[in-house]
């Protein structure tokens, strides 16, 4: 049995089953990388493959749609054309679908968006990387760590009641207000973090920041270079030593 099999699961603590990517593997189908690998519990990796395909088509699903209005990079093509047999398979949580109910006429050719399924949890999900980061830091369980409480947000993401499209005026309102979330976020210190090692993860499909300040810590995750998320949370003062320490010491 793996040593790394012996340990605590990296999100919750009780005894690791298997071991967690991070991000998932479906991200980088057919690109040639490493991966970051942690100990994990059936419900926190195996039980989750799912929600995992349902996220990585989301994202590529709205490039897709958008891709004329916003030309992509090659390498984007090329792993949406690696995705496509897997949208059919995503499509009870991923769904194609209009942004706008009432779209003014200079926009009335918008693309359509990805709808992600509530049972898909995608704050949920992208807690769950960042704790795997932070595990792949510490090299341990921190059981300080509440992930749960976790905040994550997304300037990208446009909620409603329900799986609809949203009346412009509304989605104005939405959009300028998370625009200004974005900007204040934006203007605290950020540190780059790592990548897997030593075949690094492709920076198109995915990267992230640090910000870590007195108590607080929060992780900046970008998918694909236009996909935006969030996740800050209280740390321990060993815990906070540990990701400078591991800042320090750069992509690798």
């Amino acid at each position: 049995m793996s040593r790394r099999l012996k340990k605590a699961c990296y999100y919750c603590g009780i005894k690791a089953t298997s071991l967690e990517h991070a991000p998932p593997r479906q991200f980088f189908k057919g690109f040639p990388c490493d991966s970051i690998t942690v100990p994990s519990c059936d419900k926190h990796n195996t039980k989750k493959s799912g929600n995992d395909q349902a996220i990585v088509s989301a994202f590529l699903i709205a490039l897709r749609n958008g891709s004329e209005r916003w030309p992509l990079e090659p390498e984007i093509k090329d792993a949406i054309t690696r995705a496509l047999p897997s949208f059919e398979r995503a499509k009870r949580k991923a769904v194609d679908m209009p942004l706008i109910s009432d779209p003014p006429g200079y926009i009335a050719d918008f693309p359509n968006v990805s709808h992600i399924a509530p049972s898909a949890s995608i704050r949920s999900w992208v807690r769950q990387l960042t704790a795997a980061l932070v595990y792949n830091a510490a090299n341990e369980y921190e059981p300080s760590m509440v992930w749960d409480t976790a905040i994550a947000w997304s300037p990208n993401l446009v909620e409603s009641d329900e799986a609809s499209p949203m009346q412009f005026s509304q989605l104005v309102s939405v959009l300028t207000k998370k625009e200004e979330t974005k900007k204040s976020l934006d203007s605290l210190e950020w540190v780059n973090g790592w990548s897997a090692h030593p075949r690094s993860y492709p920076p198109f499909i995915y990267t992230f920041d640090i910000h870590i300040g007195p108590g607080e810590v929060i992780f900046r995750h970008w998918f694909y270079k236009r996909f935006l998320w969030y996740v800050w949370f209280n740390a321990e003062p060993d815990v906070i030593a540990k990701l400078l320490e591991r800042v320090s010491r750069g992509r690798v």
